[in-house]
């Protein structure tokens, strides 16, 4: 049983816990004093109240003196006890206790484990009283309740910012059994999605939509109170024309699931931020708009979306997943519902560490991407192919891998998440330099391309004015194949060309028409 073994009574079982005593149970608080006959009325009152019904709590102070259940007031009575004496004289004394840090599933198997070993029946034990580590009373719970906390299966997942993270994750979790509530203040995009119409292309998602939606998957464009025990924040946080993150988004977000937060329930940060956002941004504005505390009274984490557009719905199942917890049982809580569908989960010292991590890895790959391209601008005058060099240099040559040169690096993350990691950077008092230089060197490759077209119209007396143009692929990438054209490279180089082109032409088989119609070409 461990270092604080599960006692059990007739019909109680205790547990011990570090917080402070619910408002609920005030009212089946009594002095040892208080007659059998004012314990039954407190008992028979207390459902009025919101409080726990049929138990009294005996108490000197703060402190837990005993229990006394209507059944054993029913026993004292049968027994010939005079109703007028003291509660003392029937309750059960110094009940003792189990640490209330554990998990709602291990504190379930000690109390099924304690009732298997004295060969009672479930159906006695009504009431888990909570205490701190000096006996002071904290809440009285049904094991009813601590069985829905612990089984997430049966929880409510609501799924805050329906984007590309939002959405795909919302309906990898409906097709793992459980109810989520996709909420979006874009009201186009709910009524979009109602009818089952995607607003941007992954592979395989609009199955899923239709499959789920009006089913496991619920709409809306608010949060409802008391519908949803777990909260996922994957809205944008954006960066300003300095790579300055702005919050608003995710503040806005923040501010609405605290309106409806309630104990025990569990909020996850998906959105990429700067260090620190969750511990200094997120959780101060959840507690002033609950009104209740992290720790003890609500659970939040941080585990950052590391998916690839186009793979979104395989790499959520097939990614390790990152996740970085306020407290233990942050942690408990959020391992839970990702290994639902997760086959490994990495789970970091601090909130901040799992931060960090999605900076650590998008940062990474824009510096590659700009040694790539790099490599491109400093061959270019000896007339060698940079993309023939690359792949002599890694045929065979396992210790690195140069990736292949590009117009630049696009999508909403690589452009942004440099800028957010140079900001971290300098808030822990260090300015960090290749972030910033690979962000200048891969925004260069734009206009590097159109001096490339440049040059061939002057080297074959192209007129401006007539040469024609064919600019194909808009979204920011095409492998895997996206409609997200987003800061992408294409609609930048097709800005500058539109400077001195008339005549451009531009393709993508799977950006939506209206994105590329808003292009302003042919």
């Amino acid at each position: 049983m461990g270092k604080y073994p599960l006692i059990w009574n007739w019909n109680d079982i205790t547990l011990h816990c570090s917080a402070l005593m619910k408002e609920n149970i005030i009212p089946i608080c009594i002095s040892p004093d208080i007659s059998i006959r004012e314990a039954m009325e407190t008992i028979t009152g207390a459902p009025n109240q919101n409080a726990p019904w049929g138990i009294v709590l005996v108490t000197e102070g703060k402190k837990l003196l005993g229990i006394a259940t209507d059944g054993d007031i029913r026993k004292a009575i049968i027994s010939g006890i005079d109703i007028g004496n003291p509660i003392s004289d029937i309750m059960i004394e110094n009940p003792l206790t189990v640490l209330h840090s554990e998990s709602p599933d291990i504190i379930l198997s000690r109390f099924h484990e304690a009732i298997r070993e004295k060969g009672l029946p479930e159906s006695r034990f009504h009431h888990i009283i909570t205490v701190d580590e000096a006996g002071n009373l904290v809440d009285v719970l049904s094991p009813f309740s601590l069985w829905k906390r612990s089984e997430v299966s049966i929880k409510t997942v609501a799924v805050i910012g329906l984007g590309y993270v939002g959405l795909t994750l919302a309906l990898t979790l409906c097709e793992f059994g459980i109810r989520v509530i996709g909420v979006d203040v874009n009201e186009d995009i709910i009524n979009k999605l109602k009818r089952g119409v995607p607003h941007f292309y992954e592979k395989g998602l609009q199955a899923l939509l239709k499959k789920h939606v009006g089913g496991n998957l619920v709409l809306s464009t608010k949060l409802a109170e008391n519908d949803s025990d777990i909260f996922i924040v994957c809205v944008g946080t954006p960066v300003d024309a300095k790579g300055k993150v702005k919050n608003d988004y995710l503040i806005d977000a923040v501010q609405e699931v605290g309106r409806v937060l309630k104990p025990h329930d569990l909020v996850v940060l998906r959105s990429t931020v700067p260090i620190g956002t969750c511990r200094s941004i997120v959780i101060p504005k959840l507690e002033e708009m609950s009104g209740i505390k992290a720790d003890d009274q609500f659970f939040v984490s941080f585990a950052p979306e590391r998916t690839v557009e186009g793979k979104a719905l395989d790499e959520l199942k097939s990614l390790p997943q990152i996740i970085g917890g306020y407290n233990k049982q942050s942690l408990v809580e959020t391992s839970k519902l990702f290994q639902i569908f997760a086959h490994n989960l990495v789970v970091v010292d601090s909130l901040e560490e799992a931060e960090a991590v999605k900076l650590l890895n998008n940062t990474f790959r824009d510096l590659s991407f700009a040694f790539a391209n790099e490599v491109a601008l400093s061959f270019d005058g000896h007339g060698i192919s940079a993309r023939n060099v690359i792949k002599s240099a890694n045929e065979g040559y396992t210790r690195n891998h140069i990736p292949t040169p590009s117009p630049g690096v696009g999508g909403a993350c690589l452009v942004k998440d440099p800028h957010l990691f140079t900001e971290s950077a300098k808030s822990g008092g260090y300015d960090a330099k290749l972030p910033s230089l690979s962000r200048e060197i891969n925004e260069s490759m734009i206009g590097f391309v159109v001096s490339k077209v440049d040059t061939f119209c002057s080297d074959t007396i192209k007129d401006p004015a007539t040469a024609k143009i064919f600019l194909m692929g808009m979204a920011f990438k095409g492998q895997p194949e996206t409609s997200d054209i987003r800061h992408s490279t294409s609609v930048d180089i097709l800005k500058e060309l539109k400077k001195t082109y008339d005549n451009i032409v531009i393709f993508d088989p799977v950006a939506h028409v209206e994105d590329l119609e808003v292009l302003d070409v042919t």
